[in-house]
Formats: C-alpha cells, structure tokens, sequence
C-alpha cells in the first residue's frame, strides 16, 4: 500500500512538472510569435523617400566613434557588439537621413546602410546593430551619418552602444555622436 502511493505521488509529481515546462514552453513561442508582429511594422516610422535635398534644407553631419573590439592587454582584445540609434527629439518635425555610412580604422567605407534617404518621424528613433562577430571596423571603426531638415529642428541625438556580455564578465558603454559639419 504504502509502495503504491509513493508511486502515486511520484508520478504526480513528475506529470506536475512536466506541465510546468510545457507551460514555459507555451509562454516563449508565444513571446517568440508577438516578437515577430512586432518586427513586421517596426520601421514604419523610417521610410526611404525618393528626393534630393537643395540649398533650402539645413544639412548636418554627425561622426560618431564605434569600437568592434577594444584591447585589454598587448595583443589580447574583447569583442563588442554595436547598436547604433539616431533619435529624432524634434515633437512635430521629420528629420530625413540621408546616409548611414560605417568606416573601418584606416578609414575605408565597410557598408552603406542605406541606399536612399529615409524619413525619421518626429521623435521615433531607428538603430543599426553590428555583430558581435563581426569586427571588419577594428578598434578605430566610425559612423558617418548625414542628415537634412526642411528648417532648423531640434539637434537629433546620436550614439552607440557596444556591448559584450558573453563569459562571466558583462561590459557596456557609449559613445556620443558628434556634429563635424
């Protein structure tokens, strides 16, 4: 009898917990699914727009300094990952970028970003992220990034994020755009 209860309890117990891990599973496809809706309007509000920007468009252009890896010892570095976010703070204002351009150390031109200019809407931000495996920036990597308005608007804020959180070490900072035009 007491054999044939503990038996019992046992399998109970085991069917308890394997609801809670078909339950946990539940949970993360149906956090996976509401990712995947998001991701599918996510830059509604950053939209390539077919104009040229003439001598009435106040032009700007920001520089901001990325690291895909930084040195901790003599030949001995940490990989970053990085995140780069253009913000339009203007409330009622769109900001047009018209280039996203990223630079390796000896100052070659390793991607386009984007092919034509985009619309930010009023205070929508956008980012870019490069891989934490991919280090074709270097240590010394850069963003140019050009942007236009109709009229003066509120100064966008520009920065990157580089991050590496892989070991037992979490390591996070950034890095403010610059204006140099």
């Amino acid at each position: 009898m007491i054999k044939t209860v503990q038996t019992f309890l046992m399998i109970t117990f085991l069917i308890t917990l394997s609801g809670c891990d078909s339950k946990k599973e539940q949970e993360h496809e149906n956090y996976k699914q509401e990712i995947k809706e998001r991701q599918k309007d996510a830059y509604k509000h950053f939209k390539e727009v077919d104009m040229t920007f003439d001598t009435s468009y106040a032009k700007k252009r920001f520089y901001v300094p990325v690291y895909s890896h930084i040195y901790y010892a003599q030949n001995r570095f940490t990989r970053l990952a990085i995140t780069l976010s253009i913000r339009n703070t203007d409330l009622e204002k769109d900001l047009y970028v018209e280039n996203i351009d990223y630079y390796n150390t000896e100052g070659k031109l390793v991607k386009h970003y984007i092919k034509k200019p985009h619309i930010l809407k009023p205070m929508a931000s956008v980012d870019y992220v490069v891989n934490l495996e991919d280090m074709s920036g270097g240590s010394g990597a850069n963003f140019l990034i050009d942007i236009a308005s109709e009229n003066d608007l509120t100064e966008p804020i520009i920065q990157a994020i580089m991050i590496n959180n892989s070991g037992n070490s979490n390591l996070c900072f950034t890095a403010q755009g610059q204006m140099i035009k």
